[in-house]
């Protein structure tokens, strides 16, 4: 009995630490290569992940299962739902983009790199 109850106690936090993780990831396009702190992140789909340390946030980037990069970011409040995720970089003179930060559908905050404003 002991057993049984230990058990059913594990798969309940396992799948409250799966759900709380689910709302710390999402799964993005970068449809163009950027930097992030002089590190590319080549065009392709990324899992985007983070642990906030409120109102920072550490962030890790895997494609293909492989983590590309992990950042320091800062949750910043815009004070408007976003209707649909982005990306926002800057276009540098040499033609290569800068991420600067990342905007999540249904949130109020963007998750922002450069500068961290």
């Amino acid at each position: 009995m002991k057993t049984k109850i230990s058990t059913v106690l594990i798969f309940a936090l396992l799948a409250v630490n799966l759900a709380a993780s689910a709302n710390n990831a999402k799964t993005l396009p970068f449809r163009t290569e950027v930097t992030l702190n002089g590190n590319k992140l080549p065009a392709g789909f990324y899992e985007i992940s983070w642990v906030s340390h409120s109102p920072e946030a550490t962030v890790t980037f895997v494609r293909a299962g492989q983590p590309m990069v992990t950042a320091m970011g800062k949750w910043v409040e815009r004070g408007e739902k976003y209707k649909t995720d982005a990306l926002v970089y800057s276009n540098n003179p040499d033609g290569s983009h800068t991420l600067l930060e990342i905007r999540f559908a249904g949130r109020t905050q963007a998750l922002v790199f450069a500068g961290m404003n």
